[in-house]
């Protein structure tokens, strides 16, 4: 008897495993998106501005870990009347504390705040997950979370929002590629993680309808109400009331203490004057919101971009994968530009899917490229910035990778303004005098740059073992 239970678990457990895999990997080969043919892809040149006038908004660019979580809380003071977060993962530690305490201050000010969390990237899990009911508990608090785990449904685990913005009022939003963990902001050695965010201000109210916020409030508003995202109702269990008083006070108390010791910045003010560029134009572009493949608007975007760039194309990303169906939007060939990429080397990279799929790539990506440069420093880059022809700066949540194109909801601006153009093109430099380039007789970003890490022999074997693996599922990295 017990040996039938057994082979009847055992069985059962495979034939789920098995319609898990077929439902929530296989069956995406055959799903197709939208031809770039099929959807109307603006030019370079429609995203510039008026030469002769500026635009509603200004952009101010940020880009070391000392300032990103300071950056975060000043914003989230800065509100008067709502807060609108997004964001792909939230974990444990000193940033979540901190900012999940900010936004408990703001709320007690009167402050609306809404809040989108990726279903499956967040740190809320568990019925008696004390920040999840002090959240809920709050009157100004709204909670949602965009396609949840579902153990029936395994062609949505695929679904994912990376998305990583904030909207402060009708003022300010702040984009990029940073997660809210402890590593983009207060770890300071090998297991830091560079990123950068930019701030958009709607600094003509009357001039609204043309800012960039418009186009970021109503791609919120059409993430929070869809149907893929659970809205969790305002309520409270009673025999979770203490539990939810007691995380209030720890999460308040928390970032009073940190303001008051000045700890991670929690204590400082920007400048903001200090920061911001005058901009022509700031337009936003998103992925469709789609389960399977979404229509990659994004990657269509960075096509048509790159075969219009008449003088240089600069981008950097944690990991580049161009696999066969992304090169149905995008050529690396159909350009006179320069081409200069900045991504990890296998020593520091600790995405072992991502970078195993990028070796594949290497070679074909040096021949089609004026020059690549691995990043060799200290942490991980995890910073998603493209520039075209020193003019138009793109900085959001999206990897050059077929995930990003296909399978997340992903954003990024795009900013026309010679002068953030110039300080973005400069941070990037920043990081590749930190790498090294593949090609050392051809045309450089940077003269100076770093000595090559030998990858550790361990680090080649898992990432041997995941090229192997994963070679059939490209798809998914």
């Amino acid at each position: 008897m017990f040996r039938k239970i057994v082979k009847g678990i055992t069985f059962g457990l495979g034939a789920y495993l098995g319609y898990a895999f077929i439902a929530g990997n296989v069956l995406l080969h055959f799903k197709k998106p939208k031809s770039k043919e099929k959807m109307k892809i603006k030019g370079l040149t429609d995203y510039y501005g008026n030469d002769e006038d500026t635009g509603p908004d200004k952009a101010a660019l940020f880009d070391t870990q000392d300032i990103l979580l300071t950056l975060h809380l000043n914003l989230i003071d800065s509100a008067k009347k709502t807060i609108k977060l997004a964001n792909f993962s939230i974990k444990g530690g000193v940033a979540s504390d901190l900012f999940y305490g900010k936004l408990l201050k703001a709320a007690d000010k009167g402050v609306e705040v809404y809040i989108l969390f990726d279903g499956k990237g967040h740190n809320l899990f568990g019925i008696s997950n004390g920040k999840y009911w002090a959240l809920m508990a709050h009157p100004n608090i709204n909670l949602a979370f965009y396609e949840e785990f579902d153990w029936l449904r395994p062609w949505t685990w695929q679904n994912r929002m990376h998305d990583k913005y904030m909207i402060s009022d009708k003022e300010y939003v702040l984009t990029g590629g940073v997660n809210l963990e402890d590593a983009f902001f207060v770890k300071d050695d090998e297991e830091a993680v560079y990123d950068r965010n930019v701030v958009i201000k709607n600094d003509v109210p009357e001039r609204f309808d043309e800012s960039v916020l418009k186009e970021y409030t109503d791609y919120f508003e059409s993430m929070w109400y869809h149907p893929y995202t659970s809205i969790r109702p305002s309520y409270i269990l009673n025999k979770y009331k203490v539990l939810a008083s007691t995380s209030y006070k720890q999460l308040t108390e928390a970032i009073e203490k940190a303001e008051e010791e000045n700890r991670y910045g929690a204590g400082e003010s920007i400048a903001w004057d200090e920061h911001f560029y005058t901009t022509k134009k700031v337009s936003l572009v998103t992925n469709a919101i789609q389960r399977w493949k979404k229509d990659p608007y994004i990657l269509a975007t960075l096509g048509r971009f790159f075969d219009e760039a008449e003088e240089s194309v600069v981008f950097q990303s944690p990991y580049v994968v161009p696999s066969k169906e992304m090169r149905e939007y995008i050529s690396l060939e159909g350009t006179d530009a320069d081409i200069f990429i900045l991504t990890n080397s296998m020593a520091v990279s600790t995405n072992f899917p991502a970078i195993s799929g990028q070796q594949k790539y290497l070679q074909e990506l040096s021949d089609k490229t004026t020059q690549l440069y691995h990043f060799q420093g200290k942490g991980y880059i995890h910073a998603k910035a493209y520039l075209f022809d020193r003019r138009l700066s793109l900085i959001g949540s999206f990897n050059f990778d077929p995930r990003s194109s296909f399978l997340s909801q992903e954003n990024l601006v795009i900013i026309d303004s010679y002068d953030l153009a110039a300080a973005l093109g400069e941070s990037i430099k920043t990081f590749a005098r930190h790498g090294i380039p593949y090609k050392e007789s051809e045309k450089k970003l940077v003269e100076s740059t770093a000595k090559n890490t030998p990858t550790p022999w361990y680090k080649k074997m898992i990432l041997g073992l995941f090229y192997i693996l994963l070679h059939p599922l490209e798809d998914l990295l």
